[in-house]
């Protein structure tokens, strides 16, 4: 049994009626040379002979009483492989739009919290039955993006030979804690909060007079944590002094000001609308060897290209840039769980205002660069410790009440949108001997933020998926289109700026003879 961490729980406080903490994939399967790869049969086999590998796939939630303490994992004692992998399908010819159709249902579904959290849909039909497709579900309190590469790193081979044993792993499962023993452990939990109330708040205080180079907190934090006396003093002066743990965590620097407000900055409703298309590694490639930059301030140029572009077709472009948030994994390998929640965030200025595709990307990179530098370093204990403090039931019902009261409708948000760059491997994948052809995201959305652009890289491809709210970006297709248009943009303007010029043909001239 392991107790969640807040960031974890906190994925699960988001959730309303309208806003799902769980993230998906599209996963798009060519079966032609192993019949049967990465069908449902397959599929059940490959996930029951590696479950002891895909530890999410196992647990599932117990929560504290009256929700005082935050919930804990424990390996199912009731595990079902049927509930879990389900068969679908999508009526001929099977277009990418009516794929879409079906993963954005699927996914305007909450998961069933009695049970381990996630879904597998395994659907036929896709391109006129040869391609077969798989939409992963698993909630964002199991796992992040990273902890969503191992995962998928355990379930695909690099060996397009391999098939499934027909031997499942051997796992061991867990009795169901009464709720006795859930109070008796969440008393033991308050008896210890005192003291890692003042923990916690030296070690901020000192990290923050580090960052900002005062004085004067540091003395701060010195005076709070010297005049205990006794051993309780000596104790917490001991663990004060020490180094706890060893991972990094790294709290978001908010921009500035506010960001503008857009289409889709409102309350969002429980419908969903997905698109999804793929670009070329190497026009990436090409523009991020032209321009000296990387591939993320490429993916965020075209991004904030084909922003601009959706937002001047529907004239309500703001003279103010727009502002994404941008998910960063603060993993060092060094985690005891790595299959918990370590994420942070940067906040970038995406240039929207600015006409000229070129000062576009030049001004997106210096973004994130600043936002880098801005990235301050916080111990991992102190901030993941410190979301342990809001008991789940006061923050799910905080949740509630800023969507009931749409808040979302009355304030202008810290950021338009959520842009996430997840680097995937680069060489082809097999399940049951069927070739993974692309890997698309299906992100999430909460009030507030009713759009939503992960890219994935896999194979050669940038594989992007634009998730939006029915109400708000029905025309979420358009996206797509708008998409190809910025990235051809910058590949034409590189591929111009890389070709080498030609000096001017000079007329001969007859030497004239002394």
């Amino acid at each position: 049994m392991r107790q969640l961490n807040g960031i974890d729980a906190s994925f699960l406080n988001l959730e309303t009626a309208t806003n799902f903490g769980h993230i998906s994939s599209i996963s798009l399967y060519d079966p032609h040379d192993s019949p049967g790869g990465a069908g449902l049969e397959a599929t059940k086999e490959l996930i029951l002979e590696r479950i002891d590998r895909l530890v999410p796939f196992r647990r599932r939630l117990v929560t504290v009483p009256l929700g005082l303490d935050l919930p804990y994992w424990i390996d199912d004692p009731d595990f079902d492989i049927d509930f879990h992998v389900r068969h679908h399908a999508v009526p001929p010819p099977g277009t990418p739009e009516q794929l879409a159709d079906a993963i954005s249902r699927i996914v305007a579904r909450p998961l069933d919290r009695s049970r381990p959290l996630w879904e597998l849909y395994v659907i036929e039909g896709v391109d006129e039955g040869r391609i077969i497709a798989q939409l992963t579900k698993v909630h964002h309190a199991a796992v992040d993006g990273a902890a969503g590469a191992l995962m998928l790193a355990a379930l695909l081979d690099l060996d397009p030979d391999s098939r499934p044993t027909g031997h499942p792993a051997p796992w061991q499962s867990e009795t169901v804690p009464t709720d006795e023993q859930l109070l008796r452990l969440t008393a033991i939990e308050y008896l210890r909060r005192p003291e890692k109330v003042v923990r916690l708040g030296v070690k901020a205080t000192r990290d923050l007079a580090a960052s900002t180079r005062s004085g004067g907190l540091k003395a701060l934090a010195d005076l709070v944590a010297q005049p205990v006396p006794g051993p309780l003093g000596n104790l917490m002066r001991k663990r004060l002094r020490a180094q706890h743990g060893h991972d990094v965590d790294h709290p978001p620097a908010l921009p500035p000001t506010p960001a503008p407000r857009t289409p889709w900055n409102r309350p969002i409703s429980a419908h969903r609308r997905f698109s999804y298309t793929s670009v070329p590694l190497e026009d990436a490639r090409v523009v991020r060897r032209v321009f000296d930059c990387t591939f993320n301030d490429v993916v965020m140029a075209v991004c904030s290209g084909t922003l601009r572009r959706y937002l001047q077709l529907h004239d309500c472009l703001p003279p103010e840039s727009l502002i994404a948030m941008v998910p960063v994994s603060v993993r060092t390998g060094q985690e005891d769980d790595c299959f918990q929640n370590r994420v942070s965030a940067m906040f970038t200025d995406l240039a929207t205002n600015e006409n000229d595709p070129v000062r576009r990307l030049r001004h997106v990179q210096g973004s994130l660069i600043t936002a880098k530098q801005h990235f301050a370093a916080i111990p991992a204990d102190v901030l993941q410790d410190f979301t342990r403090f809001a008991p789940p039931a006061v923050a799910a019902r905080a949740m509630r009440m800023y969507s009931r009261l749409r808040l979302a409708d009355h304030m202008n948000p810290p950021f338009n949108l959520v842009i996430s760059n997840v680097p995937g491997p680069n060489v082809p994948l097999y399940s049951a001997g069927a070739r993974l052809l692309h890997y698309y995201p299906v992100s999430t959305l909460i009030d507030g933020q009713g759009l939503n652009i992960t890219v994935q890289s896999y194979d050669g491809n940038l594989d992007f998926g634009f998730l939006g709210c029915r109400d708000l970006v029905p025309d979420i297709w358009v996206l797509v289109d708008l998409l190809h248009e910025s990235m051809q943009e910058l590949v034409d303007i590189a591929a111009a700026a890389a070709r080498p010029i030609q000096p001017p043909k000079r007329s001969r001239q007859r030497s004239t003879a002394r």
